[in-house]
């Protein structure tokens, strides 16, 4: 999936994601990015709403709370 912000979210088979908040300012590139991956894996590149704002995007699993920061990663999250 590709967001307007140019953030893009691919997940892998049998992979469940839940997509809580996204709300973007295409003019100030201010806003809030949130999901949740229940289990499976997801690979995220962020777009502008971290290049402005870093904290706003986070994925969260039932382990742990990753807050993203203009990157490129792989989440794994189990059953």
């Amino acid at each position: 999936m590709t967001f307007v912000d140019n953030s893009r979210l691919s997940l892998g088979p049998n992979s469940e994601l839940e997509l809580s908040t996204f709300d973007f300012d295409s003019t100030t590139h201010k806003g809030v990015f949130g999901t949740s991956l229940r289990r499976g894996t997801l690979a995220v590149k962020s777009g502008k709403i971290t290049k402005q704002t870093p904290e706003a995007m986070t994925i969260r699993t039932r382990a742990s709370v990753l807050a993203v920061r203009s990157t490129e990663f792989l989440v794994k999250a189990g059953k």
